[in-house]
């Protein structure tokens, strides 16, 4: 029975992600947009550091996919230009498949008279691995693991990436690519050809924020959005986040998929973010799914964000924002 009660949920897993995309959900996106973007490391005067991890269908139990990020930035001088230096580790956990990603990013940021534009690349390298077996039913009633699929795997293919964004004081706009070159993970020797090749598919994303200045100077309201595509299918998040004293915030937001949800809409989920400012410089953040699908139990994901930032020459005083839209 725990068996084949680990088929079911990779089952369920894997058909979800099959009407999806490959790349892993990220609520926060606007306050984490190096993961997607290469062109906004070092945009900012600090170093900042941060770490999220997501759990995604709580009520799964260890079957339901998690997602853990690591990223640091800086802003780097290379022979008087001014550049970004990034490093982001990522661990995306999906039942008994686990997939690593490091990520090496680099941007080179040029002052405009109207605003900064900015263009990176993200060079990477992706280690998928499966720990157990993965159960499949026999005509027998029982289960066995699939002889297609290794019961011990470790490998490891390269990755690229690229964006570009154009920011100035109001607003900003960014384009970006990951896995340009389509990295093979795998390939077991099996007659099964057609499904031995494991790879990962481009995605392209498409985001950008408004800061709203209202009358009363200690609120601001900033609407966001990333559209995000591997070709096949296509999802747009849509937030609006209220600030209040730079130093707390919440906001809503919808997640829509081209896939009809449980009430008939196209809309797959409803996020509520929050956050605050825990001491200079550090910055809690949390948001929750509420997900909207067919999907009945496990329908809510968690999602926390700790970010970091100091400046480089040290100085303790200085005030941060605590969301950093733009």
């Amino acid at each position: 029975m725990k068996k084949l009660f680990s088929f079911f949920i990779l089952y369920i897993l894997f058909t979800l992600a099959a009407n999806a995309q490959q790349e892993p959900q990220i609520s926060n996106y606007m306050l984490t947009k190096p993961i997607i973007n290469p062109a906004f490391v070092g945009a900012e005067k600090t170093i900042n550091a941060y770490f999220m991890n997501r759990s995604q269908f709580a009520g799964f139990g260890k079957y339901k996919p998690v997602t853990s990020v690591f990223g640091v930035e800086s802003p780097v001088d290379i022979f008087g230009t001014k550049s970004g230096l990034g490093l982001v580790i990522m661990n995306d956990a999906l039942g008994y498949i686990n997939d690593v990603k490091v990520s090496l990013k680099y941007a080179y940021h040029h002052q405009l008279q109207s605003g900064i534009v900015s263009g990176g690349i993200d060079l990477g390298f992706n280690n998928i691995s499966i720990a157990e077996p993965i159960w499949i039913p026999v005509e027998d009633g029982s289960v066995d693991s699939d002889p297609a699929i290794p019961t011990q795997l470790s490998e490891l293919a390269f990755n690229l990436g690229a964006g570009f964004y154009y920011e100035t004081t109001e607003y900003f706009i960014g384009l970006s690519a990951t896995n340009l070159t389509s990295p093979e993970i795998f390939d077991p020797e099996t007659e099964q050809t057609e499904w031995a090749v494991t790879y990962y598919a481009p995605h392209f994303y498409l985001s950008g924020a408004y800061n709203i200045a209202l009358p009363d100077p200690l609120f601001d309201l900033q609407p966001a959005f990333l559209l995000s595509t591997d070709l096949t299918s296509t999802k747009l998040d849509l937030n609006a986040t209220m600030l209040y004293n730079k130093k707390y915030w919440a906001g809503l937001g919808i997640r829509v998929t081209p896939y009809k949800a449980r009430f008939g809409q196209y809309i797959s989920s409803v996020n509520i973010l929050g956050g605050l400012m825990l001491i200079n410089g550090l910055n809690l953040g949390y948001a929750m799914d509420l997900n909207l699908t067919n999907l009945q139990g496990g329908a809510t994901s968690h999602e926390i964000l700790i970010t970091y930032s100091f400046n480089l020459e040290g100085k303790r005083d200085q005030k941060y924002k605590s969301v950093r839209y733009l």
